[in-house]
Protein backbone atom coordinates (compact mmCIF):
# COMPACT_ATOMS: atom_id res chain seq x y z
CA UNK A 1 0.00 0.00 0.00
CA UNK A 2 2.77 2.34 0.86
CA UNK A 3 4.60 1.77 -2.51
CA UNK A 4 1.51 2.17 -4.40
CA UNK A 5 1.07 5.63 -2.77
CA UNK A 6 4.73 6.58 -3.65
CA UNK A 7 4.33 5.74 -7.14
CA UNK A 8 0.95 8.12 -7.49
CA UNK A 9 2.99 10.48 -5.94
CA UNK A 10 6.02 10.47 -7.87
CA UNK A 11 3.58 10.57 -11.30
CA UNK A 12 1.88 13.63 -9.62
CA UNK A 13 5.31 15.35 -9.61
CA UNK A 14 5.75 14.64 -13.33
CA UNK A 15 3.06 15.93 -13.99
CA UNK A 16 3.37 18.79 -12.36
CA UNK A 17 6.47 19.62 -13.68
CA UNK A 18 5.70 18.81 -17.58
CA UNK A 19 2.60 21.26 -17.01
CA UNK A 20 4.70 23.97 -14.87
CA UNK A 21 7.09 24.17 -17.87
CA UNK A 22 4.50 24.58 -20.45
CA UNK A 23 3.51 27.20 -18.18
CA UNK A 24 7.07 29.15 -18.14
CA UNK A 25 6.69 29.19 -22.13
CA UNK A 26 3.12 30.70 -22.15
CA UNK A 27 3.39 33.05 -19.15
CA UNK A 28 6.57 35.12 -19.89
CA UNK A 29 5.42 37.36 -22.99
CA UNK A 30 2.42 38.20 -21.02
CA UNK A 31 4.29 39.17 -18.07
CA UNK A 32 6.47 40.97 -19.98
CA UNK A 33 3.80 43.43 -21.59
CA UNK A 34 1.95 43.93 -18.26
CA UNK A 35 5.68 45.17 -16.92
CA UNK A 36 6.35 47.66 -20.11
CA UNK A 37 2.25 48.80 -19.86
CA UNK A 38 2.57 49.84 -16.25
CA UNK A 39 2.96 53.34 -14.92
CA UNK A 40 5.85 52.92 -12.32
CA UNK A 41 5.39 56.42 -11.06
CA UNK A 42 1.85 56.78 -10.24
CA UNK A 43 0.08 58.36 -8.79
CA UNK A 44 1.86 61.60 -8.93
CA UNK A 45 0.49 63.09 -5.85
CA UNK A 46 -1.64 62.14 -3.07
CA UNK A 47 -5.13 61.02 -4.36
CA UNK A 48 -6.34 60.47 -0.68
CA UNK A 49 -7.83 63.07 1.77
CA UNK A 50 -8.92 63.12 5.53
CA UNK A 51 -7.32 61.28 8.97
CA UNK A 52 -5.08 58.80 8.73
CA UNK A 53 -6.25 55.64 9.97
CA UNK A 54 -4.64 53.87 13.00
CA UNK A 55 -5.59 50.44 15.01
CA UNK A 56 -3.93 47.82 12.16
CA UNK A 57 -2.02 45.20 12.23
CA UNK A 58 -1.43 44.90 8.52
CA UNK A 59 -1.75 45.98 4.93
CA UNK A 60 -2.59 43.96 1.61
CA UNK A 61 -1.22 45.84 -1.57
CA UNK A 62 -1.40 45.49 -5.52
CA UNK A 63 -0.08 47.72 -8.33
CA UNK A 64 -3.81 49.77 -7.66
CA UNK A 65 -1.87 51.62 -4.47
CA UNK A 66 0.60 52.54 -7.15
CA UNK A 67 4.22 54.13 -6.48
CA UNK A 68 4.45 53.02 -2.45
CA UNK A 69 7.03 56.04 -0.57
CA UNK A 70 8.45 52.71 1.39
CA UNK A 71 10.83 55.49 3.30
CA UNK A 72 7.86 56.92 4.38
CA UNK A 73 6.41 53.75 4.53
CA UNK A 74 9.03 52.33 7.42
CA UNK A 75 8.61 54.34 9.71
CA UNK A 76 5.16 52.97 10.22
CA UNK A 77 4.55 50.84 13.78
CA UNK A 78 1.30 49.98 13.11
CA UNK A 79 2.54 47.28 10.33
CA UNK A 80 3.28 44.06 11.23
CA UNK A 81 2.67 42.37 8.15
CA UNK A 82 2.06 43.17 4.37
CA UNK A 83 0.63 40.99 1.93
CA UNK A 84 1.67 41.77 -1.75
CA UNK A 85 -0.57 40.65 -4.98
CA UNK A 86 1.67 38.59 -7.37
CA UNK A 87 -0.99 36.59 -9.96
CA UNK A 88 -4.28 36.00 -11.11
CA UNK A 89 -5.85 33.11 -12.71
CA UNK A 90 -3.80 31.04 -15.50
CA UNK A 91 -1.93 33.98 -17.43
CA UNK A 92 -1.56 37.38 -15.41
CA UNK A 93 1.49 38.64 -12.70
CA UNK A 94 0.49 41.84 -10.70
CA UNK A 95 3.07 44.17 -12.41
CA UNK A 96 3.99 45.80 -9.25
CA UNK A 97 4.80 42.67 -7.67
CA UNK A 98 8.66 42.25 -7.74
CA UNK A 99 9.03 45.63 -7.04
CA UNK A 100 6.73 45.84 -4.14
CA UNK A 101 8.59 42.45 -2.61
CA UNK A 102 12.15 43.69 -3.42
CA UNK A 103 11.03 47.18 -1.32
CA UNK A 104 8.97 45.51 1.42
CA UNK A 105 11.64 43.17 2.21
CA UNK A 106 14.42 45.72 1.80
CA UNK A 107 12.62 48.24 4.34
CA UNK A 108 12.04 45.38 6.51
CA UNK A 109 8.78 44.07 6.56
CA UNK A 110 7.23 40.36 6.72
CA UNK A 111 6.18 39.69 3.63
CA UNK A 112 3.62 37.11 1.95
CA UNK A 113 2.14 36.71 -1.76
CA UNK A 114 -1.05 36.05 -3.05
CA UNK A 115 -3.06 34.81 -5.95
CA UNK A 116 -6.51 35.91 -6.86
CA UNK A 117 -8.01 32.44 -7.94
CA UNK A 118 -10.73 33.40 -11.25
CA UNK A 119 -12.80 31.21 -13.90
CA UNK A 120 -10.86 30.13 -16.94
CA UNK A 121 -8.29 27.32 -15.35
CA UNK A 122 -7.98 24.18 -13.07
CA UNK A 123 -7.40 25.49 -9.57
CA UNK A 124 -3.90 23.54 -9.97
CA UNK A 125 -2.44 25.16 -12.89
CA UNK A 126 -3.89 28.45 -11.17
CA UNK A 127 -1.16 27.59 -8.42
CA UNK A 128 1.94 26.64 -10.90
CA UNK A 129 1.55 30.11 -12.50
CA UNK A 130 1.58 31.45 -8.61
CA UNK A 131 4.11 28.77 -8.05
CA UNK A 132 6.40 30.01 -10.42
CA UNK A 133 5.97 33.66 -10.16
CA UNK A 134 7.14 34.07 -6.44
CA UNK A 135 10.06 32.72 -4.84
CA UNK A 136 9.56 30.69 -1.53
CA UNK A 137 13.13 32.04 -0.31
CA UNK A 138 11.49 35.84 -0.02
CA UNK A 139 8.69 34.95 1.64
CA UNK A 140 7.87 35.19 5.50
CA UNK A 141 4.39 34.70 5.14
CA UNK A 142 2.37 31.44 4.26
CA UNK A 143 1.14 31.44 0.64
CA UNK A 144 -2.42 32.76 0.15
CA UNK A 145 -5.50 32.22 -1.87
CA UNK A 146 -7.69 35.33 -3.05
CA UNK A 147 -11.22 34.21 -3.86
CA UNK A 148 -14.25 36.56 -4.92
CA UNK A 149 -18.06 36.73 -6.54
CA UNK A 150 -15.75 39.00 -9.44
CA UNK A 151 -13.52 36.21 -9.77
CA UNK A 152 -15.97 33.05 -9.88
CA UNK A 153 -18.51 34.46 -11.42
CA UNK A 154 -20.22 31.80 -13.58
CA UNK A 155 -19.03 28.62 -11.56
CA UNK A 156 -21.32 27.02 -9.51
CA UNK A 157 -20.65 26.61 -5.80
CA UNK A 158 -19.49 22.49 -6.75
CA UNK A 159 -17.08 24.23 -9.39
CA UNK A 160 -15.86 26.65 -6.62
CA UNK A 161 -15.13 24.25 -4.14
CA UNK A 162 -13.37 21.72 -6.73
CA UNK A 163 -10.89 24.40 -8.01
CA UNK A 164 -10.21 26.04 -4.39
CA UNK A 165 -9.47 22.27 -3.21
CA UNK A 166 -7.34 21.98 -6.51
CA UNK A 167 -5.22 24.82 -5.62
CA UNK A 168 -4.51 23.85 -1.68
CA UNK A 169 -3.85 20.61 -2.63
CA UNK A 170 -1.34 21.80 -5.40
CA UNK A 171 0.08 23.85 -2.85
CA UNK A 172 0.47 21.40 -0.07
CA UNK A 173 2.21 18.72 -2.47
CA UNK A 174 4.95 21.57 -3.68
CA UNK A 175 5.13 23.32 -0.51
CA UNK A 176 4.05 21.12 2.64
CA UNK A 177 1.69 23.93 3.76
CA UNK A 178 -2.21 25.11 3.29
CA UNK A 179 -2.31 28.29 1.81
CA UNK A 180 -4.36 30.80 4.16
CA UNK A 181 -7.72 31.89 2.33
CA UNK A 182 -9.12 35.20 1.99
CA UNK A 183 -12.64 36.28 0.86
CA UNK A 184 -15.37 38.12 2.39
CA UNK A 185 -17.75 37.27 5.32
CA UNK A 186 -21.27 36.13 3.18
CA UNK A 187 -18.64 34.56 0.59
CA UNK A 188 -17.63 32.35 2.93
CA UNK A 189 -21.08 31.48 4.64
CA UNK A 190 -22.77 30.89 1.12
CA UNK A 191 -19.52 28.91 -1.07
CA UNK A 192 -17.21 27.80 1.05
CA UNK A 193 -18.83 26.71 4.98
CA UNK A 194 -18.20 23.99 6.24
CA UNK A 195 -15.47 22.54 3.69
CA UNK A 196 -12.63 24.59 4.64
CA UNK A 197 -13.21 25.42 8.01
CA UNK A 198 -9.64 24.18 8.95
CA UNK A 199 -7.69 26.85 7.21
CA UNK A 200 -6.62 29.82 8.13
CA UNK A 201 -9.04 32.48 7.43
CA UNK A 202 -8.50 36.21 5.90
CA UNK A 203 -11.99 37.65 6.20
CA UNK A 204 -12.99 40.43 4.68
CA UNK A 205 -16.13 42.66 6.66
CA UNK A 206 -16.35 46.14 6.44
CA UNK A 207 -19.32 46.22 8.72
CA UNK A 208 -17.89 44.78 12.08
CA UNK A 209 -16.21 42.01 13.09
CA UNK A 210 -16.51 39.07 10.97
CA UNK A 211 -19.39 35.91 12.08
CA UNK A 212 -18.58 33.09 10.51
CA UNK A 213 -20.98 29.77 10.61
CA UNK A 214 -20.57 27.51 13.35
CA UNK A 215 -18.17 27.38 15.10
CA UNK A 216 -15.23 29.16 12.82
CA UNK A 217 -13.57 31.57 13.97
CA UNK A 218 -11.85 34.56 11.75
CA UNK A 219 -7.53 34.82 11.86
CA UNK A 220 -7.46 38.10 10.12
CA UNK A 221 -9.92 40.69 9.51
CA UNK A 222 -9.97 42.91 6.72
CA UNK A 223 -11.67 45.92 8.10
CA UNK A 224 -11.59 48.52 5.62
CA UNK A 225 -10.72 48.74 1.98
CA UNK A 226 -10.44 52.15 1.73
CA UNK A 227 -7.61 53.09 3.91
CA UNK A 228 -5.33 55.78 4.07
CA UNK A 229 -1.76 55.61 5.62
CA UNK A 230 1.32 57.51 5.14
CA UNK A 231 3.47 56.69 2.22
CA UNK A 232 0.27 55.23 -0.10
CA UNK A 233 -1.05 57.71 -1.86
CA UNK A 234 -3.96 55.95 -2.97
CA UNK A 235 -6.31 53.93 -0.83
CA UNK A 236 -5.26 50.36 0.74
CA UNK A 237 -6.69 47.78 2.22
CA UNK A 238 -5.80 47.63 6.13
CA UNK A 239 -5.89 44.53 8.32
CA UNK A 240 -5.96 43.21 11.84
CA UNK A 241 -4.92 40.32 13.64
CA UNK A 242 -7.67 38.51 15.75
CA UNK A 243 -7.35 38.47 19.39
CA UNK A 244 -6.54 34.56 19.12
CA UNK A 245 -3.94 35.03 16.09
CA UNK A 246 0.05 36.44 16.29
CA UNK A 247 2.39 37.06 13.21
CA UNK A 248 3.51 33.22 14.03
CA UNK A 249 0.80 31.89 13.53
CA UNK A 250 1.04 32.66 9.86
CA UNK A 251 4.95 32.62 9.24
CA UNK A 252 6.02 30.65 6.84
CA UNK A 253 8.25 27.97 8.36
Amino acid sequence: MRRKKKDKQHIWYICITITLLLAILLLEPWSYFQYMSYDRQWPYHDETSGNYDGNYDGIDISKHQGNIRWNELKNNKHIKFIYIKATEGMFLNDPAYKHNILEARKHGFKVGSYHFLCKGALGELQFLHFCHTIEKNKQDLLPMVDIEEDGTKGWSKRMIRIHLKGFIRACKIIYGVTPIIYCSQSYYKDYLSPDFDNCIHFIASYNGIPILPGKTKYDIWQSKKHGRIPGIYNWVDIDKLSDSCRIEHIEWK
